[in-house]
C-alpha cells in the first residue's frame, strides 16, 4: 500500500539517522579534492604593466564639443588640438595585439631557459616546454598558440591607458619570463610600426622636395631666360604681365620648396629620435605562492559540497526507503532488474577480458 507523501519531520529524521552514511560520502568528496591537491601542478602567476602613450593631445569635453563644428575645425587642426587618436596607439589594440597569432607565435618560438634543467645556460622553447611533440612543427606551433593563448590574461583601462598582463606558468620564473618577453615584442613591435612610417613619410617627402626643386629651378631657368631675351620688358605692356606672371611662378615653386624641406627635416628627425611608444610600468617577477591550486579554498568548498551531497545522498535513501515500505512489488521488480543488468554487465566485462 502506498504510505503517501513523506513528511519533513520524517525526512529529517532520516537523514539525521542516516549520519554515518552522510558523514562518509563528505569524507570521501573532501578525500577527493586532498588527492586532486596531491596530483594537481601548481600554477604560477606573473603580472607586468605598462602604459601606452598617444602622440596626439586629449581635448577636454568643452573645447571637443567645439572641435566638432566645422567654424572651429580649422582652429583646432591648426593649434594641434585634433580630437581624434591613432586607433594603433589605443589600450585596445595592444590588448588584441597581445592575443594575436603572430606575436604569439613569435612567443612560443622564443628561447626560454628551461626550468627542468639545473643548468642556467640551458634553454628551450615554450613547444618543448609544454611536452608538444607532434611530427609536424606548423601544427606543433599551432597547439602552444592555443595553450599559450589560455594562460594570457590582458586587461586595458582606457582612461589611464594602462595595459595589465597577467600569465600563467608552472614554472614562476617562467611565468614571468614570459610577461617580459611578451611586453619586449610589443616594444619591438610599436619602434618597427613607427619607424616603417618615418621612413615611408621620409621616402615620399624625399621624392617631393627633389620634384619641387626641380620645378623651382626649371622656373627660375625660365625667368633668366626670359630677362636675358628681354632686356627692355619695363617698356612693354604684354612683356610686363609675362614677366609678372614668371615672377609668381618663381615664388610659388620657392615656397612650396622651403614648405617641403622643412617638412622633409622634421621626418628625418622623427625618425632618428623614434623612441617606443609604451612605458613599461611594472616588470614581471617570479611569484613565491602558486595561484593555483588554493589549498585552503578547495578544502573548504570541499568539505562544504561534502556536507550537501552527503545530506542529499541520506534524503534520497530516506526516500527511496520510504518508497519501497509502500510500493514493495514494484522495489522487488527494481531490484531483480538492477541485479539482472549487473550479471550482463560483469559477463560482458568478463568476455572482453578473456577475448583480450
Amino acid at each position: 500500500m502506498d504510505r503517501g507523501p513523506v513528511s519533513f519531520v520524517a525526512l529529517l529524521s532520516g537523514v539525521i539517522a542516516r549520519w554515518r552514511e552522510a558523514l562518509g560520502v563528505a569524507a570521501g568528496v573532501v578525500a577527493l579534492a586532498i588527492l586532486l591537491l596531491l596530483v594537481l601542478p601548481p600554477r604560477y602567476r606573473a603580472t607586468a604593466s605598462f602604459v601606452t602613450t598617444d602622440a596626439s593631445v586629449a581635448l577636454p569635453s568643452a573645447i571637443a564639443d567645439l572641435a566638432g563644428q566645422p567654424a572651429l575645425s580649422g582652429l583646432t587642426s591648426q593649434l594641434g588640438l585634433g580630437g581624434s587618436r591613432d586607433p594603433s596607439q589605443s589600450p585596445a589594440f595592444y590588448t588584441q595585439l597581445l592575443q594575436s597569432r603572430e606575436l604569439l607565435t613569435r612567443l612560443v618560438l622564443s628561447k626560454f631557459a628551461d626550468p627542468r634543467s639545473d643548468q642556467p645556460a640551458d634553454s628551450a622553447t615554450l613547444i618543448q616546454l609544454f611536452g608538444i611533440t607532434a611530427r609536424d612543427t606548423q601544427r606543433g606551433v599551432e597547439i602552444a598558440v592555443k595553450r599559450l593563448k589560455r594562460q594570457i590574461y590582458v586587461i586595458a583601462d582606457p582612461k589611464t591607458n594602462l595595459v595589465l598582463l597577467r600569465v600563467d606558468a608552472r614554472s614562476p620564473a617562467l611565468a614571468a619570463e614570459i610577461g617580459n618577453r611578451a611586453v619586449g615584442l610589443v616594444s619591438a613591435f610599436n619602434k618597427e610600426q613607427r619607424l616603417s612610417r618615418a621612413q615611408a613619410r621620409r621616402v615620399f617627402l624625399q621624392d617631393r622636395v627633389d620634384a619641387t626643386l626641380a620645378e623651382l629651378r626649371a622656373a627660375e631657368d625660365s625667368q633668366r631666360v626670359f630677362y636675358d631675351r628681354n632686356r627692355q620688358w619695363q617698356n612693354s605692356p604684354g612683356l610686363v604681365v609675362v614677366e609678372r606672371r614668371m615672377r609668381r611662378q618663381v615664388e610659388t615653386a620657392s615656397d612650396l620648396y622651403l614648405a617641403m624641406r622643412r617638412e622633409f627635416e622634421t621626418a628625418r628627425l622623427d625618425e632618428i629620435n623614434n623612441t617606443p611608444v609604451i612605458t613599461i610600468v611594472d616588470r614581471a617577477v617570479a611569484p613565491r605562492k602558486p595561484e593555483w591550486p588554493q589549498r585552503t579554498l578547495i578544502t573548504v568548498t570541499a568539505a562544504v559540497l561534502g556536507v550537501a551531497l552527503g545530506a542529499l545522498w541520506a534524503a534520497a535513501r530516506e526516500l527511496l526507503a520510504h518508497w519501497a515500505a509502500g510500493n514493495a512489488a514494484e522495489a522487488d521488480r527494481l531490484r531483480q532488474t538492477l541485479a539482472r543488468v549487473a550479471t550482463e554487465l560483469r559477463a560482458a566485462v568478463g568476455l572482453r577480458r578473456r577475448a583480450g
